[in-house]
C-alpha cells in the first residue's frame, strides 16, 4: 500500500449527512467506520447526492434487521453543508485504488466490513492528509470522509441548512435497482 503515490485533491461542493436529532453540531466521530477504526481518531462522513445518503442511511439502520423498512426508522436530521478542503486522498479513480491496494468491492464492503479501508486511512491521517473521497458504499455517490483534527479552521464544513426526515425517504437502490436492494449489506 503506497497512500503517498495515490492522487490527492480539493474538494469543493455540497455534500450531507444523516444523523440522529439528538446530534446538535456537525463534527467527527471516534466510534469508527470504514475511514476510522473505532477509538483511534475522529472522522466526519459526508456523501452527495441526497440519495447516496439515503442509501447509507438503509445500510446501516435497516438493511441487517429482518423485516425492518424505512418507515420504521424513527427521525433522521440531514445536514446540508459546502465543504471546500484541501490535501484529500481522492479514490475516486482506479489507479489511485490500486496504489493503496483497495477494490471496488473494498470500497463496497458489508457494514462493519472495514479492516483493508481503515488500513489506509491509518496511513492517509499519519500522512497529515485532510481525508479521503471515494465512490460511495452504496453504489451511488461519493463519500468524503474528514479527519476533522487536521482541518484547518477555514476548511471545516460550513453548515448551510438542516431538515427532519419524520422516517427515511424510499430506498433508491429499489427505485433505481441497483444491486445490493433493501435485502442485503
Amino acid at each position: 500500500m503506497a497512500v503517498s503515490r495515490a492522487k490527492t485533491s480539493a474538494i469543493d461542493g455540497v455534500f450531507q449527512r444523516h444523523c440522529s436529532p439528538r446530534v446538535t453540531t456537525l463534527s467527527g466521530s471516534p466510534a469508527g467506520g470504514r475511514w476510522g477504526p473505532a477509538g483511534a481518531f475522529p472522522v466526519l462522513y459526508l456523501g452527495r447526492p441526497t440519495a447516496s445518503v439515503t442509501i447509507e442511511a438503509y445500510r446501516h439502520l435497516v438493511d441487517d434487521v429482518e423485516g425492518m423498512t424505512g418507515d420504521e426508522v424513527g427521525p433522521r436530521t440531514l445536514w446540508t453543508c459546502q465543504v471546500a478542503v484541501t490535501n484529500v486522498l481522492d479514490l475516486r479513480q482506479a489507479s489511485s485504488r490500486d496504489a493503496v491496494s483497495l477494490t471496488l468491492d473494498h470500497l463496497s464492503s458489508a457494514v462493519d466490513e472495514y479492516e483493508k479501508c481503515q488500513r489506509v486511512a491509518q496511513a492517509a491521517y499519519r500522512m497529515q492528509l485532510h481525508g479521503i473521497i471515494a465512490p460511495s458504499a452504496g453504489g451511488l455517490g461519493e463519500t468524503l470522509a474528514l479527519f476533522e483534527d487536521h482541518l484547518p479552521a477555514n476548511e471545516l464544513p460550513v453548515v448551510l441548512r438542516r431538515e427532519t426526515w419524520a422516517r427515511l425517504p424510499a430506498d433508491p437502490r429499489q427505485l433505481r435497482g441497483i444491486a445490493g436492494g433493501a435485502a442485503s449489506g
